[in-house]
């Protein structure tokens, strides 16, 4: 007899579950109340994908096989790919209106000038993909999580605008939870047993709807796990799967002089080597469980023959600082923040195995999926299905409680970083020779040319400007 470790067989029978799963009409269970209807003929409209992770830094996208294997090797990978606000709420604002946090509202994660209710009241749930593409007759579907505060504050019954099926996290801790949660209206409660880690059920629940949605209809599907977020928590079946695996490498800005930076970040003390390498570890092993989704869901579009006519797009809503610039977190305009993993495929219209150095905005998501679907939408973004290239990209965001951090309005192109605080202090980074972002030129008056050249195209696109900031 064989023996292996005990996490070897979980995952084994976790990958049966899912290869039972994507036949369908066989095993569909606890989804959605429609039958299955077997293969999807050819449509006028593509299928579209979207799978939207959490916190994730870029350079986890390639720990990911079957995301390697199934989406970058058959599709097309953007490495300029950005947010203007480095976090939650703000960016899935903007990842479902296509606009900026100027013009959605949607600041902050709570409160006045954020979260779900600032979201609905400014008249955004109107104005989202979804409702574009119900109008050009896709079912669509929202698994996950949804923009924070819905779970909170929305009342039961609440009627989300252009979702057929509306299943965000309901009474978790935050806007998501890897356990102790609940779907949508349903009062069923996901506890604490391996069977409900949250991951796993949105995929089930994902594949449910793939094979539901009747054959000659179009779907749109938003599927939107809480990995790799706080506390990081894997799967039962992958916990401890890179223990000893990760890399001892330190950013260099992570024990840089932080003389040069603004006030708000000079006296911030160093991440400690452990908590670098902890965070790297349990973030990869959280992302393994959404690499699994992500073949299944390929699975059951293949099965239902549905892939070679639909559209996958994988991104996350920001990236996530781990020591550089001795932050843990985001909501900063630094590279670790506003990068972002960003993948499209499309079988015969998006190149496979290339890659594109475009500057890349998440206000081009909801263009570039109204595009492929034909939908009329009114966005701040461009297609990315198109040739158009962006001579930069804005960055901006509101007072930072977390970090005492001032509101900033910024801008970031193929040569510079540039931030503008409301306390009149200024960052401006070189992006090619200094990519660690370790020498502020603000004050440099070799630079001042482009300073003023970076401060006079930011005012114009940080109109208007956020809560707090001022010239």
């Amino acid at each position: 007899m064989i023996h292996l470790p005990r996490r070897v067989w979980i995952r084994a029978a976790f990958l049966l579950i899912v290869a039972l799963a994507i036949l369908g009409p066989l095993v569909l269970t606890g989804g959605d109340d429609a039958e299955p209807v077997g293969l999807a003929p050819t449509r006028t409209k593509p299928d579209v994908v979207l799978i939207l992770t959490d916190d994730q830094r870029t350079d986890t996208l390639m720990s990911m096989p079957s995301v390697r294997r199934l989406l970058v090797d058959q599709g097309t990978r953007f490495t300029e790919a950005h947010v203007p606000n480095s976090l939650c709420c703000p960016s899935r604002a903007t990842i479902l209106t296509g606009l900026y946090s100027h013009h959605t509202g949607v600041w902050t994660n709570g409160g006045w000038d954020g979260g779900w209710r600032t979201f609905a009241k400014r008249g955004n749930e109107t104005r989202t993909m979804a409702v574009a593409l119900q109008r050009e007759g896709y079912r669509s579907a929202l698994i996950g999580k949804y923009v924070n505060g819905y779970g909170h504050k929305a009342p039961i019954g609440y009627v989300t605008p252009g979702w057929s099926v509306f299943e965000p996290f309901r009474h978790a801790s935050a806007a998501g939870a890897y356990y102790n949660y609940r779907l949508g209206d349903s009062p069923k409660l996901y506890g604490e047993a391996s069977k409900d880690y949250s991951t796993d059920v949105l995929s089930r629940r994902a594949i449910n709807f793939i094979w539901s949605t009747p054959r000659d209809q179009s779907l749109f599907l938003y599927l939107a796990p809480y990995a790799s977020h706080g506390p990081f928590t894997p799967a039962p079946r992958d916990v401890g799967e890179l223990q000893g695996k990760v890399s001892t490498s330190r950013p260099d800005s992570a024990d840089a002089s932080l003389a040069g930076e603004p006030a708000w970040n000079q006296a911030r003390p160093r991440v400690p080597q452990s908590t670098v390498e902890y965070l790297r570890q349990r973030q990869g092993e959280s992302l393994m469980a959404v690499d699994d989704a992500v073949a299944a869901i390929v699975a059951a579009l293949e099965h239902s023959d549905r892939l070679r006519h639909t559209m996958i797009v994988f991104m996350s809503d920001n990236g996530y600082l781990n020591g550089e610039h001795r932050i843990i977190g985001k909501n900063v305009p630094y590279e670790e923040a506003t990068s972002i993993p960003l993948v499209i495929r499309w079988d015969g219209r998006v190149r496979a195995g290339a890659v594109d150095a475009r500057l890349t905005n998440n206000v081009d998501i909801a263009a570039t999926i109204a595009d492929a679907a034909g939908a009329t939408m009114t966005t701040d973004g461009q297609s990315l299905l198109g040739n158009e290239r962006r001579t930069g990209l804005l960055l901006e965001a509101a007072y930072a409680v977390k970090y005492k951090r001032p509101a900033y309005c910024g801008w970031r192109d193929d040569d510079w970083l540039f931030a503008h605080y409301t306390t009149g202090e200024e960052e401006l980074y070189s992006v090619r020779n200094d990519p660690q972002e370790l020498h502020n030129l603000a004050a440099d008056p070799g630079q001042s040319a482009v300073l003023a050249r970076l401060r006079a195209v930011t005012k114009t696109a940080c109109n208007p400007v956020p809560p707090t900031f001022h010239w």
